[in-house]
């Protein structure tokens, strides 16, 4: 993967500063400075990492427990620099409080969220139920995962996450039959507490999960060198509490891929199969000029 390079203090390894990676400091009434940051391909800051503190910082400033997050990636965000974040209450009631969250960097914004928290409330339930799948125990981490040429996988791992397909890895060398893909993930260490289970949520839901869309036309071995990818939009619901240092199970499945954007939609199931989250999420998808 991409090197992670940091503005402050150097940050060797993901998976020794989870929580660091996904910290936000207060600099102000309602602003927040993260100062370390994740790259992606594209060598701009992840967009799970944008998700993830623009959710932590709207905590701060909230109460209740996350319901909804939708966030608008408006441009790349230099790694090398500190991002801000401004939160601001939008409405606060007996029952939710909305609030609006504007990240920026050089005075420019990068990210534009509205956050919605609830209080605890009880009624009818009703989820969808999960597939039959393997548990994530008895299925090889990609460190231990060759391609047909038996190439080794290692170099999809990303720092800090572990990472179980539920297919097989041979298919990544082929479109899929299907816009689909399923996996389990998790965090590498323990996350400090559950503001930041629900951060790290926010930080994993934007982690393979255009590959549904992506794999249906390319490989997903080759699609790095093949194909642009940056998110566009992403909105997430949470359905109950989380634990993102163990096992979850991600869905996913593109009912489109039209005009150079994909769409995916992502059930999350925790390890007892219980619906954690939904995502739904609007990207760039098209052929690398350079």
């Amino acid at each position: 993967m991409t090197p992670m390079p940091t503005c402050t203090q150097p940050l060797a390894d993901v998976a020794d500063g989870i929580n660091r990676l996904l910290s936000v400091e207060r600099s102000g009434k309602g602003r927040y400075v993260a100062s370390e940051h994740d790259t992606n391909l594209n060598g701009r800051v992840f967009g799970g990492q944008l998700l993830a503190q623009v959710l932590l910082a709207a905590q701060h400033e909230s109460e209740g427990l996350p319901a909804t997050l939708h966030a608008l990636f408006l441009q790349g965000a230099e790694p090398t620099q500190p991002l801000h974040y401004d939160v601001e209450i939008l409405q606060k009631g007996r029952r939710f409080t909305s609030c609006h969250v504007r990240g920026h960097q050089f005075g420019k914004r990068v990210v534009d969220a509205q956050i919605t928290f609830q209080q605890p409330m009880a009624g009818y339930e009703h989820a969808v139920a999960a597939p039959e799948v393997a548990d994530p125990e008895t299925l090889l981490p990609l460190s231990q995962l060759c391609d047909a040429q038996g190439n080794s996988l290692a170099w999809l791992a990303k720092p800090g996450l572990e990472l179980r397909l539920l297919d097989s890895p041979d298919g990544l060398a082929y479109p899929s039959a299907q816009p689909s893909l399923r996996y389990w993930v998790k965090l590498a260490l323990p996350l400090d507490d559950q503001a930041m289970h629900y951060a790290a949520l926010a930080y994993l839901s934007d982690y393979w999960i255009n590959g549904a869309a992506i794999g249906h036309h390319v490989p997903l071995l080759g699609a790095r060198e093949a194909l642009y990818v940056a998110s566009l939009n992403h909105s997430l619901w949470f359905h109950r509490p989380c634990v993102a240092d163990d096992w979850i199970l991600f869905v996913c499945d593109s009912p489109s891929l039209q005009c150079g954007r994909g769409l995916t939609w992502a059930r999350l199931y925790d390890r007892q199969r219980r619906l954690l989250a939904s995502i739904s999420q609007d990207a760039l998808i098209g052929p690398r000029t350079s």
